[in-house]
């Protein structure tokens, strides 16, 4: 070995297999051709001498070798990494020395910091560093053989998960604080690309399936009246595949906090939102229990909601068609029968208005009568006149004046007691001098029945079922809002995440090439 110049080792490498790459334990296995070639000065002879002989096959422990060391191996036994068996000298001529490449097969398991921000749309980028251990440059000098392809790919077999991108080398002299010269370092790199197809066929694509099931399930309208509790079991069930799905993908992913993988991100996403489905489920199946206590929902509340459907364009059903027209058609009778009692209280009091105003003529004329207020009482039978609506009318005889409240209402078929007064036309001499009526008990009950808001009531049943379709609507209405942006959500996440890791995954190459 000279003293003034180290020896030149020129370091070359074809890679023929990746055997596998762990993402939990964060180390590459991969098979590879090595071949080192240097001049040992030691060497050489006169091929004249013996017979032409210009190259031999010699066992690689009967001459000396370079002590060429993986710096980031996992493996610390040498004959574990490659396995040594001749070399091939060529000489170069008596006192020359002699050219020595040495060939070996190899399994290297390195260290590769593998970064899984995009898994499974990752490029990773592995280094193999080479030198030596024991001597520094001054010793022995490394260099590549082939700057241009560091790591040959011809005779690579195809791996079922990755795809080689490219290959590069780097030459480093670096400087220890143990020794005083430097030590030279290739350091090759290997990039290659996951193939993403395995995890979006059997990861992906079924997860995105399931929850989609699963917010149509959770939000497709049911029918009227129908139970939703098992919505909420759909809910608990899709949760426990989703569980499953994520333990798969745990084995593939390193225990580290320092970022959330794209896939991580991405089951967390379909797992919150499975989550928010089966929560809002829940409100949906409130809302509908509401309608069981037969209080209707507010006039605002019910504008809101069919304002919202307007936009949503979400078809009212039959049922609830029919219940609004049976309530019309009840409020339509009802106004009906309460307008011809209306009419006939309106009659009535003109009647006794126009009796005031006659007595008022006559108690000019005929001061010395006197004016008697009889009681309801007392007018059972006032000369063959009777009130055919409610005892308390006013009925004008010549005994006195009957003071009649406001009737109450018959019932909504009975006609007879909301027909007309049957009052003779003809007058009596009891009728001959009319007197006043008694203000307390007929006109201002008939003023304030002139004047009282009329109400229209619906029958018990019908508010009841009335309430129960309008919450049950409600619900549906609900249903709807949700299901819409459920999937406006499930769209931009699951489509959106994915579609940042391909792109990142379709830009690799060109970006590895720049």
């Amino acid at each position: 070995m000279g003293k003034k110049s180290p020896i030149e080792v020129h370091f070359s490498m074809e890679l023929y297999q990746i055997i596998s790459v762990n993402e939990p334990q964060q180390f590459l296995m991969l098979n590879a051709w090595v071949v080192e070639r240097w001049t040992d000065r030691l060497l050489g002879w006169d091929p004249e001498k013996f017979g032409n002989v210009t190259e031999i096959m010699l066992p690689h422990h009967f001459i000396w070798l370079p002590d060429t060391t993986l710096y980031n191996s996992l493996v610390m036994k040498d004959d574990e990494n490659r396995r040594l068996l001749h070399a091939k000298v060529t000489t170069l001529g008596e006192g020359n020395g002699a050219f020595i490449e040495l060939l070996y097969p190899t399994i290297y398991k390195l260290s590769c910091l593998l970064n899984l921000r995009f898994f499974p749309f990752d490029v990773q980028s592995c280094r193999l560093l080479f030198g030596s251990w024991t001597f520094d440059n001054t010793k022995i000098d490394y260099f590549a053989f082939n700057e241009s392809q560091a790591i040959g790919t011809t005779n690579c077999i195809e791996n079922e998960g990755w795809n080689v991108l490219s290959t590069s080398v780097i030459r480093h002299e670096n400087k220890y604080d143990c020794c005083p010269n430097n030590y030279t370092l290739l350091e090759f790199r290997l990039t290659i690309q996951r193939k993403p197809l395995y995890y979006i066929i059997n990861l992906i694509i079924p997860t995105s399936i399931i929850t989609f099931i699963s917010i149509i399930g959770f939000f497709s309208t049911s029918s009227i009246n129908e139970p939703r509790e098992e919505k909420i079991t759909l809910g608990i069930t899709t949760l426990l595949s989703m569980s499953i799905l994520i333990f798969m993908v745990s084995d593939k992913m390193p225990s580290t906090s320092s970022f959330i993988p794209l896939i991580g991100l991405f089951y967390t996403s379909m797992i919150l939102l499975i989550s928010f489905s089966t929560i809002c489920s829940s409100v949906v199946i409130y809302v509908q229990k509401q309608g069981n206590l037969g209080n209707p929902p507010s006039k605002n509340f019910m504008n809101i909601a069919r304002a919202v459907n307007r936009f949503i364009r979400m078809e009212m059903p039959l049922i609830m068609k029919q219940a609004y027209a049976q309530k019309a058609r009840e409020e339509k009778l009802r106004r009906q029968q309460m307008g011809r009692k209306q009419s006939l209280w309106t009659r009535v009091y003109k009647l006794a208005r126009e009796q005031a105003l006659r007595k008022d003529v006559q108690t000019s004329q005929n001061s010395s009568k006197f004016n008697e207020v009889l009681t309801p009482e007392k007018l059972i039978d006032n000369g063959g006149k009777r009130c055919t609506i409610n005892k308390d009318v006013t009925c004008i005889s010549d005994s006195g004046i009957v003071a009649m409240g406001v009737p109450t209402l018959a019932s909504e078929d009975d006609d007879q007691d909301v027909s007309l007064l049957e009052l003779e036309t003809t007058p009596t001499p009891a009728m001959q001098r009319p007197t006043r009526l008694h203000k307390a008990s007929t006109c201002g009950s008939f003023d304030s029945m002139m004047f009282r808001q009329i109400e229209v009531p619906v029958s018990p049943r019908t508010a009841r079922n009335l309430a129960e379709i309008e919450y049950d609507w409600l619900a549906a209405l609900l249903e709807r809002i949700f299901l819409i942006t459920f999937l406006f959500i499930f769209v931009l996440t699951s489509i959106g995440i994915n579609l940042i890791g391909f792109f990142y995954w379709w830009m690799a190459p060109d970006t590895v090439r720049v």
